[in-house]
C-alpha cells in the first residue's frame, strides 16, 4: 500500500526538470527521502483505516413483526428506529467527541515536518538543502483552563443524555397515543358496522311490513335511505382505522410498515395523584429541566473560563531533527525547551468574554426558571384535565346505557307494527352516536393520564 502511494509521487518530478534553474540536487536525494517520509504516514493511515470498526456500518433496523403487536412491542420497536432518537444518538457522540477535544489539549502533541530549500548565488552557485524534524510539545500547566474545557465538554454531555431522555418521554407518548387511537377508530368502526346491521333489520322488517299492507312504501324507501348513509359512515369508518394505523407506524419509525392487529387497550384502569403530588414530581423527574439546570452549571463554568483569559501558561517541547544537502542528512540536533507565556494585555478581549459569559449564565437562569413555571402549569393543567376527562367517561357510558334503552323500546315497537320509522332512524343514530362518544371520551381520558404522565417526566414508568 505505502509503496504504490509513494511510487505516484514521481509523477511530479517532470515539473521539477521543467524548472528554469533544474536543481541536481533535488532529483535523487529529495525524492528519495520524501518518498520514504511520506510512505510511512500514507501506511499509518491505511493501517488506521483498515482497523476493526473503523469505517463500521451502523446495524440493521429489527424485524418488524406481521401479526398483532402489543404497546410494549410499538415501544421497544420505536426505542429503536424512530430518526428523532437516532438524531438524539448523534448529538450524545457528537459530544462524545468534544469531550475527548478538549482532553487532547492538556496531552502530548507531536509533529512531523519535512522541507526542502533552494538558493542560487552568482558568487557562490546553487545548492538545495533538505530539513527533516520531529517535535513533541506539551502544556505543563494552564491555570486550568484545560481543566475547565473538559469540565464544560462534560457537563454538555451530561445535558444531551437528559435531552436524549426527555425525547425518548415524547416518542413514548406519541406511540402511546397513536397506538390508542387505532383502538379508538377500531371501536369506531365496529360500531359503524352494527349501525349498518340495525338498519339491514329495520329495511327487512319494512319490507315485511309493506308486503303485508300494514306499512306504506315510504317506509322501505326511508329504510334504504338510512342504510346508504350508515354504509357510507362504514367507509369512512375504515379509511379512518386505516389513517390511525398508518399514524402509529410513523411514531415509531416505520412509516411503510403496516401493523397485523393491535390489542385493545382503551379501558380506564384508574390513575390516582393529586395536584400537588403531580407538580412535585414534574420538578424533580423531569429531563428536560434537569438538562437546564446542567446548563446553567456549565454557563458558570463558561465564565469561570472566560476569567482565565490573561492567566499565564507553561509548557514544554523537545525534537530532533537532521538535515544536509545530500542523502545520508549528516547535521543531526536534539532540542529541549520549556517556556512561560504571561499575557499582559488582549485589548480588552478577555473583559469582554467575561461580559458576554455572565449575560450567558444570566439567560440560561432566566430560562431555567421559565421552564419550572412553565413545568408548574402544564402539571396544574394536565391534572385538571385528567379530572374534567374522568368525570366525563362517567357522563358517555350513562348516556350511552340510556340510548341502548331507547333503541330496545324503538325496535320493539317497531317489530310490533306500532313504531314509526322516524322513532327508530332517530333511536339508532342516537345510540351509534351515544357509543361513538363513549369511546371518544375513554380515549380523551387515555391521551389525559399520557398527558400528565409526560409532564411529570414518568411516562416510561
Amino acid at each position: 500500500m505505502a509503496k504504490t502511494s509513494t511510487d505516484s509521487l514521481k509523477i511530479f518530478l517532470p515539473w521539477f526538470k521543467s524548472l528554469p534553474f533544474r536543481p541536481l540536487a533535488i532529483n535523487r536525494p529529495f525524492v528519495k527521502h520524501f518518498n520514504r517520509a511520506f510512505g510511512t504516514v500514507i501506511a499509518v493511515l491505511a493501517l488506521a483505516a483498515s482497523a476493526p470498526g473503523a469505517f463500521s456500518a451502523p446495524p440493521a433496523s429489527s424485524d418488524l413483526p406481521s401479526g398483532a403487536v402489543t404497546l410494549e412491542e410499538c415501544i421497544r420497536i420505536a426505542v429503536g428506529l424512530n430518526p428523532k432518537l437516532a438524531q438524539a444518538r448523534s448529538g450524545i457522540t457528537a459530544q462524545k467527541a468534544q469531550v475527548r477535544e478538549a482532553a487532547a489539549s492538556s496531552r502530548p502533541q507531536v509533529s512531523f515536518s519535512s522541507s526542502y530549500g533552494y538558493s542560487r548565488n552568482e558568487s557562490v552557485g546553487q545548492g538545495g538543502a533538505i530539513s527533516t524534524g520531529l517535535t513533541l510539545r506539551q502544556s505543563i500547566f494552564d491555570w486550568g483552563r484545560a481543566d475547565l474545557s473538559i469540565r464544560g465538554a462534560e457537563q454538555e454531555l451530561e445535558a444531551k443524555t437528559l435531552d436524549e431522555a426527555n425525547s425518548v418521554q415524547d416518542v413514548i407518548a406519541s406511540v402511546m397515543s397513536a397506538y390508542y387511537m387505532v383502538n379508538r377508530s377500531g371501536r369506531n368502526l365496529h360500531i359503524a358496522s352494527e349501525r349498518v346491521g340495525n338498519y339491514e333489520s329495520r329495511l327487512e322488517w319494512a319490507k315485511d311490513f309493506y308486503a303485508a299492507g300494514t306499512k306504506a312504501k315510504i317506509e322501505v324507501t326511508k329504510a334504504e335511505t338510512d342504510l346508504a348513509n350508515a354504509r357510507l359512515d362504514l367507509v369512512q369508518a375504515n379509511g379512518a382505522a386505516q389513517r390511525a394505523a398508518s399514524g402509529l407506524a410513523h411514531s415509531m419509525g416505520a412509516a411503510g410498515w403496516t401493523p397485523g392487529g393491535v390489542k385493545d387497550l382503551l379501558e380506564y384502569t384508574g390513575y390516582d395523584i393529586t395536584a400537588a403530588e403531580a407538580i412535585e414530581t414534574a420538578l424533580a423527574a423531569r429531563s428536560d429541566l434537569m438538562a437546564q439546570e446542567i446548563r446553567v452549571e456549565e454557563a458558570r463554568t463558561s465564565l469561570s473560563a472566560a476569567g482565565k483569559g490573561l492567566s499565564p501558561s507553561f509548557s514544554g517541547s523537545a525534537g530532533y531533527s537532521f538535515s544536509g544537502e545530500n542523502d545520508p542528512l549528516d547535521q543531526r540536533e536534539w532540542r529541549l525547551s520549556v517556556g512561560l507565556e504571561i499575557p499582559v494585555s488582549d485589548g480588552g478581549l478577555t473583559r469582554e468574554r467575561i461580559t458576554g459569559a455572565e449575560a450567558s449564565l444570566a439567560g440560561a437562569e432566566a430560562q431555567l426558571d421559565s421552564m419550572r413555571q412553565d413545568v408548574i402549569l402544564a402539571a396544574r393543567n394536565a391534572h385538571s384535565s385528567l379530572a374534567e376527562a374522568r368525570e366525563a367517561v362517567t357522563a358517555a357510558r350513562e348516556a350511552e346505557r340510556q340510548a341502548k334503552e331507547t333503541l330496545d323500546l324503538a325496535q320493539g315497537r317497531y317489530r310490533a307494527g306500532v313504531g314509526e320509522s322516524l322513532e327508530i332512524s332517530d333511536a339508532v343514530d342516537g345510540y351509534a352516536q351515544s357509543r361513538i362518544r363513549a369511546v371518544t371520551a375513554l380515549y380523551d381520558l387515555k391521551s389525559a393520564e399520557i398527558n400528565l404522565k409526560q409532564t411529570m417526566g414518568v411516562i416510561s414508568q
